[in-house]
C-alpha cells in the first residue's frame, strides 16, 4: 500500500501562459523545476491551509506528484465544478 503523506505542505503555484488553466503545484520547500523557469509559466499565488483551494485540485493527487517527481500539474475547472471526492483537501488561497 503506498504512503500517504501527513505532511500537508503550502504549495507555490504556477499557470502555463499559452493555456491559463493549466496549473503546476510545488510545495514551497521543493526547489523550482527548471521548466518552470523557461518562460512558458508565471507564478500564479500559493496554496496553504486557509482558503478554498481552486476548482480541479486534489491535496492527495499534489502530494503524491510531489514525491514521485517534485511537482504537480492539473488542470483547473471552471468555476462551480467540483473535482471528484476522494480524500481530504488543503485549504487554498484564491488566485
Amino acid at each position: 500500500m503506498p504512503r500517504r503523506s501527513q505532511r500537508r505542505p503550502t504549495f507555490n503555484l504556477f499557470r502555463r501562459r499559452a493555456e491559463p488553466d493549466l496549473v503546476c503545484t510545488v510545495p514551497n520547500d521543493f526547489p523550482v523545476p527548471a521548466f518552470l523557469a523557461s518562460g512558458a509559466w508565471s507564478y500564479a499565488g500559493s496554496l496553504c491551509a486557509v482558503s478554498p483551494p481552486p476548482p480541479g485540485f486534489r491535496t492527495e493527487m499534489a502530494e503524491h506528484g510531489a514525491e514521485t517527481c517534485g511537482f504537480h500539474l492539473f488542470q483547473q475547472l471552471p468555476a462551480g465544478v467540483a473535482p471528484p471526492a476522494s480524500g481530504p483537501c488543503v485549504a487554498a488561497r484564491a488566485f
